[in-house]
């Protein structure tokens, strides 16, 4: 009988990375399957029934009893505490590690946040708790296959289920499986969340040089950028860096002899964007907006860009960077058209008189 082997397992059964089952093969019948009214691992009394519902979705209520439905949740909830487990990390140390570590760079904190992420995970790979007779299973003992067979941890419940209906029986082997997709959300979410957070936590400077030699710009004492020297207003002009939020004090060299051609604190905002111009006492900046459509001025409206030290925290909505708006056309009057808003610069004698400084 196909329990006969089951009845000779030692008292205890060592781990496997493979399941050794009866698959039941049931009759084309309209008529309801069966089950036995007995524990599907361990045949003791049933005090608890747990649904498996095929791909067509036909539902069996399997029985367990109080011990064996104890173990098959705890089974069913590994791979759900893990995965909350590994969420939860990986979403503390994309937050977190930017202000640990605020020099570190986008790469690196990548690479940790999804090691942390990870940590829960190798639980997956740990030797599971091994089964004492008379339980046959770890987690379901009672399952459909993908080719529609019912797979029996017991072989004396197969031998059972077939009694009851019928049906054609053999002795499968198949792979247990601990893992899921679901895994694979905390190290996901994590590497999104660290892009958001390094992002957010390395607001964007720009840094013109409107001096006659390339210089350095350093950042707290280390090297942050070589700039080249910017005569012209142009969009591709300067350089473009993310440095970590906070108090900060910005040093400039020149690149031809080391000289130290400044250096001043800077307070850099989070998500915000910021620019430092350099040798720039006779250049003049504003905020240009221009109208279209319903929205059409006669002229654009300036506003100045004033500060000693050259630096600024620059207000959101910058749609166009050292280049003039396009001119609203004909046509835009009919439109509900809206606002463009330039950041611009010239020598002060060249800029509109509305930002000239006051003489």
């Amino acid at each position: 009988m196909l329990y006969a082997s089951a009845m000779r397992v030692p008292r205890l059964i060592t781990e496997s990375p493979r399941l050794d089952g009866v698959s039941v093969e049931l009759p084309a019948t309209d008529a309801p399957v069966q089950l036995p009214e007995e524990c599907a691992c361990c045949a003791e009394a049933v005090s608890h029934h747990a649904a498996v519902t095929r791909a067509d979705g036909a539902s069996l209520l399997v029985g367990y009893c109080d011990e064996c439905a104890e173990h098959q949740a705890s089974s069913a909830s590994r791979v759900l505490s893990l995965t909350l487990a590994s969420v939860l990390l990986a979403l503390t140390s994309a937050a977190g590690l930017p202000l640990l570590a605020p020099r570190l760079g986008l790469p690196l904190l990548l690479l940790c946040v999804c090691a942390l992420s990870a940590l829960p995970l190798v639980l997956v790979f740990s030797p599971t708790r091994p089964l004492h007779f008379p339980h046959t299973a770890r987690g379901p003992a009672v399952f459909w296959t993908s080719d529609q067979r019912l797979w029996c941890a017991a072989a004396s419940y197969a031998e059972h289920v077939m009694a009851l209906n019928g049906g054609q029986a053999q002795r499968v082997t198949i792979p247990e499986r601990w893992g899921s997709a679901w895994l694979s959300a905390g190290p996901v979410l994590g590497l999104g969340a660290a892009c958001l957070s390094f992002f957010v936590y390395h607001p964007l400077l720009r840094v013109l040089n409107l001096g006659p030699v390339p210089v350095e710009v350093a950042l707290d004492g280390k090297p942050l950028t070589v700039v080249d020297p910017t005569s012209n207003e142009s969009p591709a002009g300067g350089a473009l860096v993310r440095v970590p939020a906070g108090s900060h004090t910005l040093s400039v060299f020149s690149t031809i002899d080391g000289a130290a051609l400044g250096s001043q604190a800077a307070d850099f905002q989070s998500g915000a964007v910021h620019l430092l111009a350099i040798s720039a006492d006779d250049t003049c900046f504003w905020l240009e907006t221009t109208g279209y459509g319903r929205e059409q001025r006669v002229a654009p409206s300036y506003q100045a860009l004033r500060s000693a030290e050259h630096f600024w925290v620059l207000p959101g909505g910058i749609d166009t960077w050292f280049a003039p708006n396009p001119p609203p056309s004909a046509d835009s009057a009919r439109s509900s058209g809206g606002l463009l808003t330039a950041l611009r610069q010239a020598p002060c004698a060249e800029a509109p008189q509305e930002v000239r400084p006051a003489q």
